[in-house]
């Protein structure tokens, strides 16, 4: 015989079972994914630690350490290099840990991924401003150095920045021209800065024209005749390799 439920029960049935926990919520820490990823790292699986950080990312909506180590693994692994997603995962990162003492050098690994980004765009059209961001650097930590160095010596720290920076080029040497018995009265012939002849040159890590140049010829200006000097070995003046070798040719003089 079959009784008739009344409707009623039928709906504080359903609304009882909509109340009731539905699961406990994990931590990101708590995960067995995340506490693999860890593991993976500490022996050096980073491949296989991306993949279950990734898998946490997936699951869980407050997991930021998951997705400081996918953008880390993402810049650093050549193999799964994905500069595009780890910018992605560094900004979830912000947003999920805005104050966190992490969050300078993410902002820094924003700026590294960046860079890549525009290393890979056909053609290299932001060669010259990738140098020049380079050099901005080299000049800042040469700023750190001189203002260190000072400081240990007693010397205001103004007055080292000051020093360190030349305020204007070097002036190029006056070679004298002897004279011989009748001959007109010698002449002052101007010697550029840089090599008086064809030098060669191996291209080191952290290398870029800019530096050469100043290396060579006391400044940066002469970029260009470096790089037309190799234009058989250069696509471009940002494709410097370690190991490569440069042409470094003197200043024309002019007459």
């Amino acid at each position: 015989m079959n009784v008739p439920v009344p409707q009623s029960f039928v709906l504080i049935s359903l609304f009882l079972f909509a109340c009731a926990p539905q699961g406990e919520v994990i931590e990101e820490k708590d995960h067995p994914a995340f506490e693999r990823g860890k593991s993976l790292l500490k022996v050096g699986k980073s491949q296989d630690a991306l993949d279950e950080f990734l898998a946490v990312t997936r699951r869980i909506t407050e997991c930021p350490q998951s997705h400081l180590e996918c953008g880390r693994l993402l810049l650093s692994l050549d193999a799964r290099k994905d500069p595009v997603a780890s910018i992605y995962h560094f900004r979830r990162y912000l947003l999920l840990e805005p104050n966190s003492r992490e969050s300078s050098k993410v902002e820094q690994l924003i700026i590294t991924a960046e860079r890549e980004i525009l290393r890979k765009l056909p053609g290299e059209p932001y060669g010259d401003y990738l140098d020049s961001l380079k050099l901005k650097e080299e000049n800042d930590l040469l700023k750190r150095e001189v203002a260190d160095l000072k400081a240990r010596l007693g010397i205001p720290v103004s007055s080292a920045i000051q020093s360190s920076i030349p305020s204007s080029p070097q002036a190029p040497k006056q070679v004298p021209v002897l004279a011989t018995p009748g001959s007109p009265p010698a002449a002052t012939v101007t010697r550029p800065p840089g090599p008086a002849t064809v030098q060669t040159y191996v291209v080191q890590s952290g290398d870029s024209l800019y530096a050469i140049s100043r290396k060579f010829y006391g400044d940066s200006s002469h970029i260009d005749l470096i790089f037309e000097a190799n234009r058989d070995v250069m696509r471009s003046k940002n494709s410097l390799s370690v190991g490569q070798k440069l042409r470094i040719p003197p200043v024309p003089v002019n007459r």
